[in-house]
């Protein structure tokens, strides 16, 4: 069970094709809930004020939404393999790899305790190593592809890029319109308040000229 897990991180591809030959959802979902525990434990450091039942339910709260998210994905990766034609492989074999690509962040957990014990300046360094576990999962995801599906590298990372790319569209896309159409009504209410006041003080002036040119007169 070490060696394989060894093998996942720094030999991926003869660690997901051994895995891949006798695969176990349980051992999956352990290392998944090991590696977004710990990672969560080490960002939950930011919450020290809050009572540790918030954290906790907070920690737990990510696991969940997060394993059943990646469930999910899981199926639509299976989907998009069966649309391009893979002859082999299927979604539950898939899923038991799945928890295997979060092993990154459970390596980088040291790194994203240094960065909570930094406070505020760490936020960079939680950044960058958030990015490296995001990438380095994505790669074993790709693998995973690859083992279990019987595809080259070529077909399991169009695989996967196309699948960011339908999510981007359903999920991303639309709050992104919204929100361009939000700072155009926001940038069409401001101009129309500046010519508004604009406006006014042309009628403020023109009226005080008004008085001040009626005065003179009475004064003649």
């Amino acid at each position: 069970m070490r060696r394989k897990t060894f093998e996942v991180l720094f030999e991926p591809g003869a660690g997901m094709a051994a895995i891949a030959k006798q695969p176990s959802l349980w051992r999956s979902a352990f290392y998944f809930t090991l590696s977004f525990s710990f990672f969560g434990v080490a960002t939950n450091c930011w919450l020290l004020d809050s009572p540790l039942d918030v954290r906790f339910g907070i920690i737990i709260a990510t696991v969940l939404i997060a394993g059943t998210a990646l469930s999910l994905y899981g199926f639509l990766l299976h989907g998009i393999m069966e649309t391009f034609g893979a002859l082999a492989g299927d979604p539950v074999g898939l899923i038991c790899l799945l928890g295997y690509t979060t092993l990154p962040f459970l390596l980088l957990t040291p790194g994203a305790l240094l960065a909570g014990r930094m406070g505020f300046n760490g936020l960079p360094l939680l950044g960058v190593l958030f990015l490296i576990g995001c990438l380095w999962m994505l790669y074993l995801l790709v693998r995973s592809l690859e083992a279990v599906y019987l595809v080259d590298a070529f077909r399991a990372g169009v695989t996967v890029v196309f699948s960011l790319f339908l999510l981007y569209i359903v999920f991303v896309l639309p709050w992104q319109v919204c929100l361009m159409h939000l700072l155009k009504i926001k940038s069409r209410l401001i101009n129309q308040n500046k010519r508004v006041i604009i406006k006014v003080g042309h009628r403020v002036n023109s009226l005080a000229l008004r008085k001040q040119c009626y005065y003179h007169m009475k004064l003649y």
